[in-house]
């Protein structure tokens, strides 16, 4: 039973973390092919919410949000049957984050499990996920590098896991996610050690008052 629930949510949640956020709302939503017109930097990003504004975004990562915490919730809810719902919340965790970066269907060329992980974290437990949040923000509004406020909140998220949360497979998977995380930053941490890394600022694009 243990093993068929566990099969159940490794296919839900890795389906979902493969799906191209995207692409889903290219085609349903903005109707344009947002990954080629808005690349993920500072002048995309500018671009984008200069052109969709401020809802734009939420609906982008209102979607970003759904797709994660449907393979969350429904991996408590499965595990929960056999009184594991905190592993299979984890569980979850680990095989959306595998989809996101390694989706069969994109030819394993992923995306950033950036929202996916920071809400996973909540999963685990409130403290996890606010200690991770904190860690996530400090940094970069100290650095101004999305990648390492990334690594940082990883390593926060895997340290307070490993102090409050008491299930050893809970943890084993939480350091799974965390390598996961880790190759999918691996350019990113080059970068860093070469001191190359951009830095991220969004700064509100003007330009176009002048437009005729």
């Amino acid at each position: 039973m243990t093993a068929f629930l566990l099969s159940v949510t490794a296919l839900v949640a890795y389906f979902f973390g493969s799906i191209s956020t995207v692409n889903l709302t290219s085609n349903l939503i903005f109707h344009r092919d947002i990954k080629k017109e808005y690349p993920l930097d500072n002048l995309g990003i500018t671009r984008f919410v200069k052109d969709f504004g401020i809802k734009g975004l939420a609906k982008f990562l209102g979607v970003e949000a759904a797709k994660a915490l449907i393979p969350l919730i429904l991996g408590g809810i499965l595990l929960g049957i056999v009184g594991h719902a905190d592993i299979g919340r984890a569980f979850a965790m680990f095989c959306m984050a595998l989809g996101i970066v390694f989706p069969i269907m994109y030819r394993f060329k992923g995306s950033t499990t950036i929202l996916a992980v920071g809400l996973g974290a909540f999963f685990i437990g409130s403290g996890v996920g606010f200690a991770t949040l904190v860690v996530f923000l400090a940094v970069y509004f100290a650095t101004r590098y999305v990648s390492l406020a990334k690594l940082a909140a990883t390593l926060m998220m895997c340290l307070v896991t490993f102090m409050m949360i008491d299930t050893p497979f809970v943890k084993y998977l939480v350091l799974l996610t965390a390598l996961v995380v880790f190759i999918e930053n691996r350019h990113g941490i080059a970068r860093l050690l070469k001191g190359k890394e951009k830095k991220f600022r969004y700064r509100k694009d003007i330009s176009y008052m002048f437009d005729e």
